[in-house]
């Protein structure tokens, strides 16, 4: 902890004194946006001093950048956003020290045509995240180049991982003046980890699975989210940030950008269950596949290739020493432990 402590601190010192630069750009007038452009520029010019190997990207990419951002906030299509909404989830160019590339000009078209009947942010995200992968030709796999790939390169391959697709979720709805943030965290109760999306609307922050046309906050994941803790920050919640939060410097898992601890969140969907808590998933040729599961009385679908590999038919039974579960008329007896992850060959 206090190792990552003095980091935190060493990576935030540029950027101190950022959280208020953007004035409300209420106005039109050139005076207005002129500061509007020159204090969202001083934020971005603070990052590129603690990650200066974006100094080039910010040269080539940032004014355009900056410009576009700040004249989607004046036009203000969601209504205001606060100082912190635009610096923190609208203005950053990255995510989790992806490449920095100029995605606006290839996401913000399709973005704008997919979200131009949208009433609110959340109805926007929730389109983008419906129809913009067919549209980019975009699949999850974990057959990427890299997990933190930048939206052109996941383009190039037509794949990409939690975090790839998150990635390009969160710089669409940014696109078009949708607040959005990386989530991600090490699961605490299980191996890996995993990488998601949260969009800001009318006043309250929603949890999208990139590449899950799920309604928000019901994620397949949101028992798993609910056994991190606060209170250690190996096993925390993160959410993305530009401009790191001067009483509590944190930095996102595994990435080192600076980040929120949004735990507490998730928390509160956290379902109390007598029993066994069991994964199962079923694969055919070493590839995830989509079969029927029949496990004590209760019929489900095992997730198939294009679902996350943390993701599992998961079901609570009572305790005991063994567990029958039958897959695609194939039955398995395994040894039953809380927690017990099954991938079964069929």
């Amino acid at each position: 902890m206090v190792k990552q402590t003095v980091l935190c601190i060493a990576l935030m010192l540029p950027l101190l004194g950022c959280s208020n630069l953007v004035e409300a750009a209420s106005t039109l007038d050139d005076k207005s946006l002129d500061a509007c452009y020159g204090q969202a520029h001083e934020a971005l010019r603070g990052y590129v001093r603690a990650y200066p190997f974006y100094t080039d990207a910010y040269e080539t990419y940032g004014d355009a950048h900056v410009r576009a951002m700040v004249e989607i906030r004046t036009n203000a299509r969601w209504g205001n956003i606060s100082n912190d909404l635009f610096l923190n989830a609208v203005l950053p160019p990255v995510s989790l020290r992806e490449k920095w590339v100029d995605w606006r000009p290839v996401l913000q078209p399709l973005a704008e045509e997919i979200t131009k009947d949208a009433k609110t942010p959340l109805e926007g995200a929730l389109l983008l995240n419906r129809h913009l992968w067919k549209r980019i030709n975009v699949v999850y796999s974990t057959g990427r180049d890299f997990p933190n790939q930048d939206p052109l390169h996941s383009m190039r391959i037509n794949k990409a991982s939690c975090s790839g697709l998150s990635i390009i979720l969160v710089d669409a709805c940014r696109s078009v003046g949708i607040p959005a943030r990386v989530v991600g965290c090490l699961w605490r109760k299980k191996p890996g980890n995993h990488s998601w999306v949260e969009v800001y609307s009318e006043g309250e922050w929603y949890t999208l699975g990139a590449f899950e046309d799920t309604p928000p906050n019901d994620v397949w994941f949101a028992n798993d989210a609910a056994q991190a803790d606060p209170n250690a920050l190996e096993y925390s919640i993160y959410a993305t940030r530009l401009v790191p939060l001067e009483k509590e410097p944190l930095l996102f898992y595994g990435w080192g950008v600076p980040a929120e601890n949004v735990t507490a969140r998730y928390l509160k969907v956290k379902e109390k269950t007598e029993g066994v808590t069991i994964h199962i998933a079923a694969e055919r040729n070493g590839a995830r596949v989509e079969v029927p599961l029949m496990v004590n009385g209760e019929t489900l679908q095992t997730p198939g290739p294009l679902r996350d590999l943390n993701d599992y038919a998961t079901v609570t039974v009572p305790a005991g020493e063994t567990i029958t579960f039958t897959l695609d008329g194939k039955t398995f007896t395994r040894p039953l432990k809380d927690g017990a992850i099954f991938v079964e060959q069929l």
